[in-house]
């Protein structure tokens, strides 16, 4: 009886004189020549016979993966190592809205803009939580990120007392502190900049309109409606000398040509600094069918790689080697502390209408709504029958539980072209820069920078 099998997490080009292979579990690129694939095609449905004639590619196709053992069950590997993930205790990533008030009306935004602000109180029932999971949960990392509605309304009354205060709890209970922020980038001041350094937030989200016209019909302010591209614009480039800018162009089918209009709106020197994300926003995405969205994924591609070869970074494969589970909410040490004291797992949460998976008590304490969260986190998000037996799995993870990637209704993925293209690009590179082996986490960097 045969124990081996050739993986189905395998994919293979022939490139040139040779072929390049990859196995998608191991995450590892690799070049051999046609000669030893065909041996290798030849013999997949007695490979032991290839284990007794040829020994050493047997060795090295079992070592990279290519070959496995017929009872190995990877889906089920895979679920082990969500379920440890999911439930580690050793950091914790807390997402805080000061506010859910904004200075913009976008046209798509999901939230109901409050004028409300985060009160002392609870300001000072944060602070607590952090003390506690410092001090008492012993965990070995914190993450805060400021979300809302605009976080830099409440810079003074909100962002600045809890960062002291995180920043202090921190450096006593030798836990590491990193803080991102979600802004639209207007309120950015110089004087915030050493603020921020000093408080380990280095990290910013900004999102942008496409082109200077359609950006200033969507964010504008003022009775007048005044364009904000200028000014947004320029704070970015403000923090782009010191900060990481996680730069996301939200588009239409009718904007994304005019996309690179803004290229030479950003110095060359700071380029670097700043990576590209492109979004379709949501309304706009419902109205694809599956001719649009491969039209848009080549016109995508474009963009990204004009970006690149101009000095940005660019997000233009979106898988995470490494990981298995693929949405921060989906953890158990992960909570987004609304303005009011309300706790919600996810960001894309209305607010104000949602109901809240969890309340801040005044001392600190997070107490969870069992069954919601129970719902959300007993299960593997790719535990169901079509994500367990996809090639793609161990790159995907099945999405997030609040919109997973399978519909059941259509009994279909819908980001499997995504995955599928993303690996020929990478398969592409590969083979250009004539490498023999390569982590697929290190072709994915390479992918993003400049001259690649």
């Amino acid at each position: 009886m045969e124990k081996y099998r050739l993986s189905k997490y395998n994919e293979f080009i022939k490139y040139g004189s040779s072929v390049i292979g990859v196995n998608l579990n191991k995450h590892l690129m690799f070049n051999f020549d046609k000669e030893k694939y065909n041996l290798l095609i030849a013999h997949k449905s007695n490979l032991t016979a290839l284990k007794e004639s040829s020994p050493l590619l047997f060795s090295t196709m079992y070592k990279l993966g290519i070959i496995e053992d017929i009872d190995l069950n990877i889906p089920d590997i895979l679920v082990l190592k969500n379920r440890q993930q999911v439930f580690s205790n050793e950091s914790f990533r807390l997402i805080i809205n000061p506010t859910l008030n904004c200075n913009f009306s976008c046209w798509y935004c999901y939230e109901t803009h409050s004028k409300k602000r985060m009160e002392n109180e609870t300001v000072d029932a944060v602070i607590k939580l952090i003390d506690s999971l410092a001090t008492k949960k012993r965990i070995s990392r914190l993450q805060i990120d400021w979300f809302g509605g605009e976080p830099l309304l409440c810079f003074e009354t909100v962002i600045k007392p809890i960062s002291i205060a995180a920043k202090q709890i921190c450096a006593e209970n030798d836990v590491n502190l990193s803080m991102k922020m979600t802004t639209n980038g207007f309120y950015v001041k110089e004087q915030m900049i050493s603020f921020f350094e000093e408080h380990n937030l280095r990290s910013f989200q900004i999102t942008i309109d496409g082109n200077k016209e359609k950006h200033n019909l969507t964010r504008f302010y003022g009775k007048d409606k005044k364009g904000s591209f200028d000014t947004v614009v320029s704070n970015i480039c403000l923090l782009a000398t010191k900060m990481n800018i996680a730069l996301r162009i939200n588009y239409t089918k009718d904007s994304l040509e005019n996309c690179e209009e803004i290229i030479d709106c950003f110095p060359k020197n700071i380029r670097q600094n700043i990576q590209l994300t492109l979004v379709q926003v949501w309304q706009d995405r419902s109205e694809n069918n599956e001719t649009i969205r491969t039209e848009l994924n080549k016109k995508e591609l474009t963009i990204y790689k004009n970006f690149r070869e101009v000095g940005f970074q660019v997000n233009m494969i979106r898988f995470a080697c490494g990981t298995n589970c693929s949405c921060y909410a989906d953890v158990y040490n992960e909570a987004v502390i609304n303005y009011d004291g309300r706790v919600f797992k996810c960001t894309t949460a209305n607010f104000e209408e949602d109901k809240e998976e969890g309340i801040l008590t005044v001392d600190g304490e997070i107490i969870w709504d069992e069954d919601m969260l129970s719902k959300r986190l007993s299960k593997a998000t790719f535990d169901n029958k079509i994500c367990m037996k996809c090639e793609y799995l161990p790159l995907c993870n099945g999405g997030c539980s609040t919109n997973p990637i399978v519909k059941v209704i259509q009994d279909k993925c819908r980001f499997k072209p995504r995955l599928k293209q993303s690996i020929k690009e990478l398969m592409i590179h590969f083979g250009k820069n004539n490498y023999k082996i390569r982590h697929l986490e290190v072709l994915k960097q390479e992918l993003s920078s400049q001259n690649n």
